[in-house]
């Protein structure tokens, strides 16, 4: 061994003719130990740093010296290469050779060569060395760096580095670990890359269908073809830089090949990298590699090649685990074709990327952002997902799910009264079990599977044979809900708890009681037999809050006397289980608590906190290591039972998590939540580990920075948290404000420097974004801070309190400059305007005040809100003030008038915030109800309302450029959302679109405006035909005469108008009404039109004349409706006077008035023989003392049947087509029939849980349609349901319908809803056929031969669609047309599906959530590692199955 700074011999290069052939001989010692390439490139390296070695590779002597050997015929074919020993290249010019020395020397660790520099001894230089298993990088840099004898390095290693190696190749820990560490110095031989190359190779790969990749880069020839690619590329270049582009170029594919071949024999490509024992190497290589763009674009550019290289497969998979961990943006790119396998991609964001052709194997998308993508002939297998799957169907509350003993089906009970049948594995509905006829509240299969136990609010237990799919038996004898059903382990007991507190033990096969356990003082909420059968644990409380016997009861279940009574629970303790080794037992409460007692001693064995609301259900897996919990907080959760430490987090339902329960194999979770859904979860994909950024607890504010780039979040764990807006990415964690409490507002300085936050103590802190340091602290107030907001100009801060003041503080000098008072409660929102003069403050004492920013004076006071105001926010033009407060309303305030404009309802529960976009154009809205709204900034028209929070939503923040909405929640998440504006079709009226009429022979829709103009469109191309302006206010009401010749139009301006369809021209001005027109009907000739008033009268006109031929005077209030009657003789008019009248068209005389009712009139319906009339009665929206329908005489005016049956007022009536029955609906959500013979009730329907507005019968008969909610969509049922006449069941329901209309021949019905949706249903099968995708539809209706289907929005838009492919008649986005016209995929206005608006483009949370809305699948494989086929989980998430919209 050397000594310590022992001098070294220096080599003279400087060669004679005879050559020195000393160094090449050690060389050829030292290939003995280097692999080849290795070798090889220390000769290259060597040739390029030494001008006289340079020369000497140059003469003959070189090539006649050592031409005889196989090794140096290889090594001159390289240098020959390498230096371009031709004529060309000999002679080029010296300046171009050192250029080539110079700029081209290998670079590798570069960036640490200072400290391989400071080894001062070849000693410490060779300990290096071996350490790092890469001798030729330490030569080279020695050789570089340094004038060491490099022949003396050579000859040490020759003797003494093979064992060394052989000794470290043995020892494999050291081995891997150094061949990860390697990792990043060949990643970095690339960092000087032309990015452009990349794209150039893979355009050429594509072209050539390669398969070899590194083969094809090594070839001459192809080089120069690729060169050419480039050349072309770029233009307006000289001959000189044209060659220094060609030399450079070389020099990269040669890098590029180089490193290809690395890679392909390195462990990246034959071992997972997301692997735990992995993270640290993976870790170190995302530091150094981080911040080199040419790096990430080559990570990029090898998942590519994997759509072509197989051998570089993982490689390639491996890469985009390392980008997806860097958080880098992979949105809107193009992975068609690609292959990855072996790899984890949670958390992954590939919005709207083009994944057509792609195969995934052995791979985990938990938590990916899939959002608006292509997954056309998709091979995804092996694919692990903790969430499976999510069973839709129930129609209310899932209050309980059990797992057959074999695992393969499952069973839910609901509060829709029904038991569903679930297979396990597809997720579809084997069937359907009816008889409870109140809520379903517990369900559970007997030990052999055979028979299902079932609970219900009716007070009843009910036994169901399973294969037969019908009741076995009904067991009676509990006074209350049973909420509790169990089988004993030998199936022969079943024992129930109830709401009348006791216990029930009843065998099996008589359906006797046993016996009955008293002890309970409340309900008794959960029942469950130990595994051996001998003790059964009962759980019990108060749903109502704290009582003082929140217990556990154990009892023998021989001599049934209780053994034991576990106290520690503080609230009610929902549901109990045993350990499959029944020595431990676990309860769920309402204190937010999980609890493990043990079973001998009745102590508490261990507490597992976690949950942010009460615990409904707890269950041990088959083997007992693991727990699951659900909970209030729409989690659940499992646990390790030896640890005691949360195992996993899953996040998906919408709303509560009622019950949980594991497969018999362990590797399944079922859950059933109040979100009306069933979730599948994979346990063994949902316990690995996934790091992912985000809040611990609920999201109070976001702030996006000036630039856009970076977005600001405060939370109640104190912290504020700096986001990257395009990744994702952490930026920057600011904490030392602990002892201040929650944070609840943020706000960036209108230069981004400077980051503004109020919190619970009472006090405002300024940080530097740049530092992270904390600049200031004010103090003044004396409580909490809730808002906080700078000036334009960024000088002046305003704050305020629950102390009731706002305080106006100077930036720079931190000292308060005015106290506003006036406020007599909490401030919630300060804002200021636009220019800054004006600073707006919203209270909890219901008021908005305004007040002089310069001398702090109150310049206005809005009040309104019927309670607190949660917002305000100026809108850009500092002309509007939006606010948002309790119940759901948001209202836009005139500032100079000091006024409101109008209010908008959609929200059901309390606005937490009001953001303006910059433009002004749209106002986005927060709310408890865990929606987001976006409405029309000028009309207050709602654009579209945006679900996927899983809690309330506290705050939305508009992106500077506006295309982006920030939103954080109470479910610790933060959410970015794409925003553009939603253009319409026929979107040429300015406002809402208050009727629509096609003519008689289906070609031309006319449409009546709040603008005040009625439009004439083209159906077939849906094209503007005219516009008829005239009208000075809303027009209410349009109507086609039989002829079609002639549009009548009545109007708020107290006018009626006719028009000529052909010329557009208006005919006739009819002038005679004193208040609005609201109806206007021709008679089946043509001859007369009749029209209804506000003024309390009824009008006759002759249609040629435009004189007015009759006034019929006779009701005493409002006029709301007009019609002729089939044979045109009589007149009906509807009155809030509460009559119905009857006129004689010809005389104008009043025939008859029917009275009777003694409250409002709501619905009035003739029968189809036009001899009897139906009416029904009540106030709309309560209970009054008249809810009765009444059948009246047409000839006789005689009441000749009073049908009660309704609690509450009836809104609608319909008669069947034979005019035997009669359908009424009302508020108090239920349908009825009634024969209209005998007057009797002939059956009576339940299953809305709202009032119901609506009824209609099919043109057959056969199907009945009844549509629910209100047009505000505060109700919890905005759904329509399609019933059987005769059996009296529900056939189908259609969720958030607005309005319906059935075909002209009663085979489809169509529905317009606030889901944005239009359905086309099958009546008959009561299968969906079609679903168009589109705004916010408030009605819909066929044109008369059924073909075209108009739909008119809030958005004042009417657009057309063709019935039979499910398509908008109106010219689409032809990049996406050629998927368009093969399927009949849901459109957007203006946009195909692939360009969806308003979908999540970001999620921030520190759990996975899989988002698929909107992509596109078509045909393709989706399973996973058990069989699992994913379509449906992908369906449920949004996504469009193309083959069910395909053509037959």
């Amino acid at each position: 061994m050397w000594r310590q700074k022992q001098p070294v011999q220096k080599v003279d290069f400087t060669f004679s003719n005879g050559g020195n052939s000393t160094v090449w001989r050690q060389i050829f010692h030292v290939q003995k130990v280097f692999k080849e390439p290795e070798l090889l490139f220390v000769l290259d390296s060597l040739t390029k740093k030494n001008n006289n070695f340079h020369q000497y590779i140059k003469s003959k002597i070189f090539f006649q010296t050592f031409s005889q050997s196989p090794i140096c015929s290889q090594i001159i074919t390289i240098i020959y290469a390498k230096t371009r020993i031709n004529e060309s290249i000999i002679e080029l010019k010296q300046k171009q050779i050192e250029f080539f020395i110079q700029n081209k020397i290998f670079y590798i660790i570069q960036k640490t060569s200072d400290e391989y520099v400071e080894m001062y001894s070849q000693q410490h230089l060779l300990h290096l060395l071996i350490s790092i298993l890469n001798p030729h990088k330490v030569l080279l840099l020695f050789f570089y760096k340094n004038t060491q004898d490099i022949l003396s390095i050579l000859q040490y290693i020759t003797s003494n580095l093979s064992n060394k190696i052989r000794y470290l190749k043995q020892n494999k820990k050291m081995y891997t670990f150094q061949k990860k560490e390697a990792l990043s110095d060949i990643f970095a031989q690339v960092k000087d890359v032309d990015k452009q190359i990349f794209g150039v190779i893979l355009e050429i790969f594509r072209k050539e269908k390669l398969q070899d990749c590194i083969g094809y880069l090594m070839d001459n020839g192809n080089q120069k073809d690729v060169e050419q690619s480039i050349i072309q590329q770029r233009k307006n270049i000289n001959q000189a830089q044209n060659e220094q582009m060609v030399y450079d170029f070389r020099e990269n594919i040669q890098q590029i090949t180089y490193v290809l071949k690395k890679l392909k024999n390195h462990c990246f490509n034959k071992k997972d990298y997301s692997a735990d024992e992995d993270q640290k190497s993976i870790q170190n290589l995302i530091k150094r590699i981080r911040d080199n763009e040419k790096i990430i674009e080559f990570l990029q550019f090898l998942v590519q090649l994997t759509s072509f290289d197989t051998t570089l497969i993982q490689c390639g998979s491996n890469s985009l685990y390392v980008l997806v961990q860097m958080k880098m943006d992979l949105r809107y790119k193009n992975f068609e074709n690609i292959k990855i396998q072996n790899t984890s991609l949670i958390g992954a964001n590939l919005v709207r990327c083009n994944l057509n052709g792609s195969e995934f194997f052995n791979v985990n998308i938990s938590g990916v952002n899939l959002n608006g993508g292509q997954l056309m002939n998709c091979k995804w297998n092996n694919i692990r997902i903790h969430e499976l799957d999510k069973l839709n169907g129930h129609t209310r509350f899932v209050q309980q799910v059990c797992f057959s003993p074999d695992g393969n089906t499952l069973a839910s009970g609901s509060e829709d009264k029904s038991i569903r049948l679930w297979d396990r594995k597809t997720g579809q509905q084997k069937a359907k079990l009816d008889g409870h006829t109140s809520f379903v509240q517990s369900v559970c299969f007997s030990p052999d599977g055979n028979t299902l136990a079932s609970g219900s609010e009716d007070k009843s237990i009910r036994l169901w044979d399973v294969k037969m799919k019908k009741k076995l038996a009904k067991i009676d004898g509990h006074t209350s809900t049973v909420y509790s059903v169990c089988f004993s382990p030998d199936g022969n007991t079943l024992a129930s708890g109830s709401e009348d507190k006791s216990i029930r033990l009843w065998n099996v096969k008589t359906g006797q009681q046993q016996t009955k356990l008293n002890g309970h003082s409340e309900t008794v909420w959960s029942v469950c037999f130990s595994p051996d059968g001998n003790l059964l644990a009962t759980s019990s409380g108060s749903s109502f809050g704290q009582c003082i016997n929140n217990s556990i009861r154990l009892w023998d279940v021989k001599t049934e006397q209780q053994k034991a009574k576990l106290d520690g629970h503080q609230r009610s303790v929902n549901s109990v289980y045993f350990s499959p080794d029944g020595k431990t037992l676990v309860s769920g409460s309402d204190d937010k608590s999980i609890v493990l007692w043990d079973i001998k001693t009745g102590e508490q064995k261990s507490k597992l906190d976690g949950h942010q609301y009460g615990v409904k259900s707890v269950c041990f897996s088959p083997d007992g290591k693991t727990l699951a919990s659900g909970s209030n907080d729409n989690s659940i959760r499992l646990w390790d039972v030896q640890t005691l430490q949360q195992k996993a987090k899953f996040d998906g339902h919408q709303q509560d998590v009622n019950s949980v329960c594991f497969s018999p194999d362990g590797k399944t979770l079922a859950s059933g939540s109040n979100d009306k859904s069933i979730g599948l979860w994979d346990i063994k994909t949902g316990e690995q580990k996934s790091k992912l950024d985000g809040h611990q607890y609920g999201v109070n504010s976001v702030c996006f920075s000036p630039d856009g780039k970076t977005l600001a979040c405060s939370t109640n764990d104190m912290s504020i948290l700096i986001w990257d807006v395009k990744t994702g990415q952490q930026k920057a964690k600011l904490d030392g404000h602990n002892d201040n409490g929650t944070v609840n507002s943020v706000c960036f300085s209108p230069d981004g420097n400077t980051l503004a936050f109020g919190c619970d103590g009472n006090s405002i802190s300024l940080w530097d974004v740049k530092t992270r340091q904390q600049k200031a602290k004010f103090d003044g107030h004396t409580n909490t801070v809730y808002s906080i907001c700078f000036s334009p100009d960024g000088n002046t801060l305003a704050s305020g309190s629950e102390d009731k003041s706002i305080r106006l503080w100077n930036v720079k000098t931190g000292q308060q400059q005015t106290k506003l008072k006036g406020h007599s409660k909490t401030v919630w929102s300060v804002c200021f305007s636009p220019n800054g003069n004006i600073l707006a403050s919203g209270s909890i004492d219901d008021s908005i005040r305004l007040w002089n920013v310069k001398n702090g004076q109150l310049n206005g006071f809005l009040s309104g809100h019927c309670s607190y105001f949660y917002s305000v926010c100026f809108s850009p033009d500092g002309k509007k003030i939006a606010s948002g407060g309790d119940y759901g309303n948001i209202q836009l305030w005139d500032i100079k008038a000091s006024s409101k404009i109008v209010v908008l309802r959609g929200h059901f529960s309390c606005v937490k915030q009001v953001c303006f976009s910059p433009d002004g154009k749209t106002l986005a809205s927060s709310s408890d109800d865990k929606s987001i709204c976006l409405w029309d900034g000028k009309t207050g028209q709602l654009i579209a309302k945006l679900f996927a929070h899983t809690n309330y939503v506290r705050s939305v923040c508009f992106s500077p450029d506006g295309n982006t909405l920030a939103s954080g929640s109470d479910d610790m998440s933060i959410r970015l959302w794409d925003i553009k504006t939603q253009k319409a079709k026929l979107n040429r009226h300015s406002k809402n679109v208050r009727s629509v009429c096609f003519s008689p022979d289906g070609n031309t829709l006319a449409s009546g405006s709040k603008d005040k103009s009625i439009r004439l469109w083209d159906v077939k191309t849906g094209q503007q035909k005219a516009k008829l302006d005239g009208h000075t206010s809303v027009i209410m009401s349009v109507c086609f005469s039989p002829d079609g010749n002639t549009l009548a139009s009545g109007s708020w301006d107290k006018s009626i108008r006719l028009w000529d369809v052909k010329t557009g021209q208006q005919k006739a001005k009819l002038d005679g009404h004193q208040y609005s027109v609201n109806s206007v009907c021709f008679s089946p000739d043509g001859n007369t039109l009749a029209s209804g008033s506000e003024d309390e009268s009824i009008f006759l006109w002759d249609v040629k004349t435009g004189q007015q031929k009759a006034k019929l005077d006779g009701h005493t209030s409002v006029i709301m409706s007009v019609c002729f009657s089939p044979d045109g003789n009589t007149l009906a008019s509807g009155s809030w006077d509460k009559s119905i009248r009857l006129w004689n068209v010809k005389t104008g005389q009043q025939i008859a008035k029917l009275e009777g009712h003694n409250n409002f009139i709501n619905t009035v319906c003739f029968s189809p023989d036009g001899n009897t009339l139906a009416t029904g009665s009540g106030y709309t929206n309560g209970q009054s003392i008249d809810n009765s329908i009444r059948l009246w005489n047409v000839k006789t005016g005689q009441q000749k049947a009073k049908l009660d049956g309704h609690q509450y007022g009836v809104n609608s009536v319909c008669f069947s087509p034979d005019g035997n029955t009669i359908a009424s609906v009302s508020d108090d959500q239920s349908l009825i029939l009634w024969d209209v013979i005998t007057q009797q009730k002939l059956a009576k329907f339940e299953g809305h849980n709202h009032c119901i507005n609506s009824v209609c019968f099919s043109p057959d008969g056969i199907t009945l349609a009844t549509g629910s909610g209100n047009p505000f969509g505060l109700s919890i049922d905005n759904s329509i349901r399609l019933w059987n006449v005769k059996t009296g069941q529900q056939k189908a329901i259609l969720d958030q319908v607005q309005s319906v209309c059935t075909s002209p021949d009663g085979n489809t019905l169509s529905t317009g809803s606030y889901d944005n949706l239009i359905q086309l249903q099958d009546v008959k099968i009561g299968q969906q056929k079609a679903k168009l995708d589109c705004h916010n539809v408030i009605s819909v209706c066929f044109s008369p031969d059924g073909n075209t289907l108009a739909s008119g929005i809030y958005g004042c838009s009417i657009r057309l669609w063709d019935v039979k492919n499910g398509r908008e008649i109106s010219s689409t986005n032809k990049k996406y047309q050629d998927i368009l016209t093969k399927f009949k995929a849901p459109l957007f206005s203006e946009n195909p599906l692939p360009e969806q608006n308003n979908i999540t483009i970001l999620r921030i949370s520190q759990t996975p959530l899989f988002q698929a809305q909107g992509a596109l699948i078509l045909k393709g494989d989706f399973i996973n590692y058990e069989g699992y086929d994913l379509r449906s989980l992908f369906k449920s998430k949004g996504s469009y199955i193309l083959e069910d919209f395909q053509k037959k």
